[in-house]
């Protein structure tokens, strides 16, 4: 049965004792079932069972970009488009905001380990930090929390500078506006969207710790300093303390596979292949993109293509697949016995956002001394609608250097440990070595700890990700490059050092104490030096899941560019890359709506070439005479015609 025609089940009453349970369990059986998505069917059976399957469009990966890109090519009722995710539906726990780490290192994430470090991941099992990537319909955005930051304006007039034209912030915000469903009403009307996919809503105050004040204290100390409350941060760009909105619908995750691919998206002409890899894609000789080929319970299969194939399998498996398929750096290739297509820098220009633990604020707060099992999270949640709400969506955006208040590149996010806690696991799920989460459950015995963590936004150190064979079922090698520029290490320092003088207002005095994770291999520095605060970033500093880069956007003209400003691989027909991994710099904040964004223009950029029709960079369209036929024809796609 299609699960878009499933209902919830009902419990008749009677007796006394049916008449009690119905109403102790209706309104959990109720509210999972708000959970419970729907989600399009598995049509991989349908694709295998056909000789010579074909489709205009091949979508690799229903992440962020991915599915956004899959609804708005299926609005084209003449188009077959056809989406592949290697993972499946996203389970109930990933609609709950707070259990978002019992996500890590499950099925539904590709687990990514990178390569041992020397300089950097040193209080992790191995050396290795976990890079969490979703594995699921929706990609990251079904296992992340759902903050719902665009970057900077300027992050985007960068983008164009640097030779890609259309992608400059003027460009880039109504795509902002259109993926955009706001419902909150402190955010600025003129600068936000309140009819697109995504909803936006702040994070409930309705928690099982007391996260409003942990709010209040943030903001308090942050105002003292002279940092000034910044209603909207992607309204308006600078430093001071915010409230982010999150991708959340009623407290429930509102991932892009329920945003773009629910019930209400649903489209009779795009099919979706879930537990499916995509092992190829494939090339003629004139260097065209024809389609793909995919493994499923051990049977390949080539799927092909009239149009174009559209990757977006992410940072990490784009890269991965180009190069599988004889996209990428010569000798690499060649060196992995693959026959090279195009010579192209893939892989390279890795940038991840590092966030540092290492400074605490020990808290004497009330009402955070409970230990709630996830069990009771989930009871609590389903009868009441009550989080746990341990990250918090209090944020401080600031600029090391002092000389751009308009461009911050540090941002705080903070989380909240309540006292007494037994399981840590989101320092569990990241792969910190047991000694040192055992440091962190020391600290958590003596009060209730807010964790500041920097997070450093525009690095200038580079990673990179390699093959470790030509084996598309192996994972790909990640060399982060963390910290391996004295740049970076000055401003993770420095950010510390901010995070000192807000410890030194009254406010922050109130209610918190600073202090420090104490590590032995940090011993012999002293405390609070440049030394000891450069050995704790390169011991807790871990991925926030902002991978981004690998397929650099540019022109011919750039060494490193994979490809240019209309997303088209150079050098190949038909193939096209559409994710973080074009990103030529990383943004100033979290990834995901910039993701999504991606998708929305991407899905444009297709349209103008494919419909040729006259479409300019603007929120008008150039009306001619021999186009006003086809303008009236495409009122459909785009609503506010």
């Amino acid at each position: 049965m299609d699960s878009a025609n499933q209902t919830c089940p009902t419990i008749s009453s009677s007796s006394f004792v049916q008449l009690v349970l119905t109403q102790l369990l209706t309104p959990l059986i109720t509210s999972n079932c708000d959970l419970t998505a729907s989600y399009p069917n598995d049509k991989s059976s349908n694709v295998y069972q056909q000789t010579f399957p074909e489709y205009d469009f091949i979508i690799v990966g229903a992440g962020s970009a991915g599915c956004t890109i899959a609804n708005r090519l299926s609005e084209v009722k003449d188009w077959k488009i056809l989406l592949i995710e290697a993972g499946t539906d996203p389970p109930v726990n990933s609609d709950i905001p707070s259990l978002f780490p019992t996500l890590l290192q499950s099925p539904f994430d590709w687990n990514y380990s990178t390569e041992p470090a020397e300089d950097s991941c040193l209080g992790m099992i191995n050396n290795q930090c976990k890079w969490p990537r979703g594995k699921a319909l929706g990609g990251s955005s079904s296992i992340n929390f759902m903050l719902a930051v665009r970057g900077n304006a300027k992050d985007y007039n960068h983008w164009e500078s640097l030779g890609n034209p259309g992608w400059g912030y003027k460009h880039v915000l109504k795509y902002f506006k259109k993926l955009e469903r706001v419902r909150t009403p402190r955010l600025d009307e003129k600068l936000h969207g309140y009819s697109g996919n995504v909803y936006l809503e702040d994070f409930t105050n309705n928690t099982i710790y007391d996260t409003k004040a942990v709010k209040n204290f943030i903001a308090n100390y942050s105002i003292e300093s002279g940092l000034p409350i910044v209603p909207d941060i992607n309204a308006h760009h600078k430093a001071g303390v915010a409230i982010v909105p999150g991708t959340l619908h009623n407290m429930v995750r509102w991932s892009t596979a329920k945003a773009y691919l629910g019930p209400d998206q649903r489209k009779i002409n795009l099919d979706v292949m879930k537990q499916t890899l995509v092992t190829k894609i494939l090339i003629d000789d004139k260097k065209r993109a024809y389609g793909i080929e995919v493994l499923k319970n051990g049977k390949y299969k080539q799927i092909f293509c009239k149009k174009e194939v559209i990757v977006s399998a992410g940072s990490i498996n784009s890269p991965q697949l180009l190069m599988l398929s004889g996209i990428g750096p010569k000798n690499h290739l060649q060196n992995n016995n693959i026959e090279v297509i195009r010579d192209l820098k893939v892989g390279y220009n890795l940038q991840d956002h590092l966030i540092t633990y290492g400074l605490v604020a020990k808290l004497d707060m009330k009402n955070l001394t409970v230990n709630v099992p996830n069990d009771d999270i989930l009871y609590n949640y389903l009868s009441k609608r009550i989080d746990v709400g341990f990250v918090t969506d209090t944020m401080i955006f600031f600029n090391t250097t002092g000389y751009d208040a308009n461009y911050p590149d540090i941002q705080i996010h903070h989380i909240v440990f309540p006292q007494n806690r037994t399981r840590l696991p989101l320092l569990s799920g990241s792969n910190f070595k047991p000694e040192i989460v055992d440091e962190f459950l020391k600290l958590s015995k003596q009060a209730p700890m807010l964790f500041m963590l920097p997070t450093l936004l525009r690095p200038k150190s580079r990673g990179r990700v390699f093959l470790k064979n030509n084996n598309p079922s192996e994972r790909a090698k990640i060399v982060t490059g963390y910290l391996t520029e004295k740049e970076d290490v000055s401003k993770v320092v420095q950010a510390f050092r901010t995070l000192e003088k807000l410890s030194q207002t009254e406010a922050f005095k109130k209610y918190g104490k600073l202090t420090y994770v104490p590590l032995k291999e940090c011993a012999a520095f002293i405390p609070h030096s440049d030394k000891h605060y450069e050995c704790l970033a390169r011991h807790l500093g871990i991925t926030v899941y902002h991978a981004a880069g690998t397929c650099k956007m540019g022109p011919l003209s750039d060494p490193y560019a994979v490809v240019s400003s209309t997303l088209k691989v150079h050098g190949v027909e038909g193939l096209r890359v559409a994710d973080a991994s074009i990103m030529p710099h990383i943004v100033s904040g979290n990834t995901n709506i910039p993701t999504i964004m991606i998708g929305e223009k991407a899905s444009d950029l297709i349209k103008d070439d494919w419909l040729k029709w006259p479409y300019v960079e603007t929120d008008q369209f150039l009306i001619s005479e021999q186009a006003k036929e086809f303008h009236q024809h495409a009122k459909f796609l785009y609503p506010f015609l």
